[in-house]
């Protein structure tokens, strides 16, 4: 006879406490969810179209700070990963861009002073 405080073991049989959901003995999971209800399957993975040569063009013009930032603001969040990425490289772009400038600016500048003597 069971027990009000024990119920039996789905899996082996043998009476355990109530407030359990997985049989100390056999392992098996009762009947209660002990983690809430059972994951539902998910449907088919979400297909994304290539970005192709588009991203190239993206990256070019992103050694522009401002279009870089600006991308980078828009497709950050973007559920594609591929766009994630591309919104990633254009901004480490754009920074690229700044330096570039900063250096070349500087050369220019130099250069200048040069040919000014």
């Amino acid at each position: 006879m069971v027990d009000q405080q024990t119920r039996m073991c789905t899996g082996c049989g043998r009476q355990i406490p109530i407030e359990y959901n997985v049989c100390p003995h056999c392992g098996r999971p009762q009947n209660q969810a002990p983690y809430g209800p059972a994951p539902q399957p998910y449907g088919q993975p979400q297909q994304y179209e290539p970005m192709g040569a588009l991203k190239y063009l993206l990256y070019l013009l992103s050694l522009s700070f401002i279009i870089g930032l600006i991308i980078f603001l828009i497709w950050n969040n973007d559920p594609n990963p591929e766009k994630r990425h591309v919104a990633k490289n254009c901004l480490l772009l754009a920074f690229v861009g700044i330096v570039l400038n900063i250096v070349c600016w500087g050369a220019i500048a130099m250069a200048g002073l040069m040919f000014a003597w």
